[in-house]
């Protein structure tokens, strides 16, 4: 008996309590966004419009759009999102058709969740690649999984094994300069793998790019981080002893300013910390005219 109490009261809560019902007109509207400013988003009528919105505005320019799956669960949360920020906005009240407003904005998140997963991209600049391939310039991104499916597979690049080998020799060099000038044999291939990762854009407001970024990482000072940099990477008027290293061989190793600059990144006092390109173009000159030519 107390059961069928219990049950009678909580059906009786739930009737005292009926759904906000919505009408679709301008006035309807506007009668649903005047009970939210007294009852807040959280309230029910706010609660009855948004799922109005998601079911009868949202969903169906989903399903009309063809999109299924992920990608269909995606835009239509875009949108819904889209929606409701176009109901918190004061000129929906005074639009001559606010239902009309929010259905051009769900469709435009649709459309613009569409172009971003067509390009792989983010929306303005998938709308922009849209754009593109309408013109014939760009054609849409094609899916691997796709390809694979009809026996597309992808080709086999050759492995130049010579040109790794060289590439690791190169680098154990470079450790090797940094140890002969002081520094510890493990900080120094710290230092080979984060100048190597350092930005290569460069900047005209400064010698060279890169150098701030590269104190944090390696929790060095900065005067000692600008001088790694430039002692390894140089500029383009005087290169350091990476891209020496590629151009001129063992004989970089030899040059008496990338020696003097490796030498400065271990103490603030000691000069050498600009590297005279002179040096290492009379030995690409004398050494290596083919490489001085082209």
């Amino acid at each position: 008996m107390r059961k069928n109490h219990t049950t009678t009261m909580a059906e009786a809560g739930a009737l005292a309590t009926p759904t906000q019902r919505i009408i679709r007109d301008r006035q309807g509207l506007l009668d649903v966004l005047a009970m939210i400013d007294s009852e807040g988003w959280d309230g029910p009528a706010a609660t009855a419009l948004l799922e109005y919105v998601r079911t009868e505005i949202v969903r169906p320019l989903v399903i009309d759009a063809g999109m299924r799956g992920a990608a269909a669960s995606q835009a239509e949360a875009t949108a819904w999102e889209t929606a409701w920020v176009s109901l918190t906005k004061p000129s929906l009240r005074t639009a001559a058709s606010p239902w009309g407003v929010l259905w051009q904005a769900a469709r435009r998140a649709v459309l613009g969740e569409i172009v971003s997963a067509t390009y792989a991209t983010e929306e303005r600049r998938g709308r922009s690649l849209a754009a593109a391939a309408r013109n014939g310039e760009v054609a849409p991104a094609t899916s691997l999984d796709a390809l694979a499916a009809t026996g597309w597979e992808p080709a086999c690049v050759p492995v130049d094994l010579a040109a790794g080998l060289a590439w690791r020799q190169l680098l154990v060099q470079v450790g090797a300069a940094l140890v002969d000038a002081g520094w510890d044999r493990t900080i120094a291939a710290r230092i080979v793998d984060a100048v190597l990762c350092m930005p290569t854009t460069p900047d005209p407001r400064c010698t060279i790019v890169g150098w701030r970024l590269l104190a944090v990482e390696l929790e060095v000072p900065p005067w000692q981080a600008r001088r790694l940099a430039l002692a390894l990477r140089g500029t383009a008027e005087a290169p350091g002893l990476i891209p020496s290293l590629l151009t001129l061989g063992d004989d970089a190793l030899r040059d008496a300013g990338l020696r003097s600059a490796l030498q400065a990144t271990r103490s603030r006092s000691r000069s050498g910390t600009s590297i005279k390109a002179p040096t290492t173009q009379r030995y690409a000159a004398e050494r290596h005219p083919q490489a001085t030519a082209g």
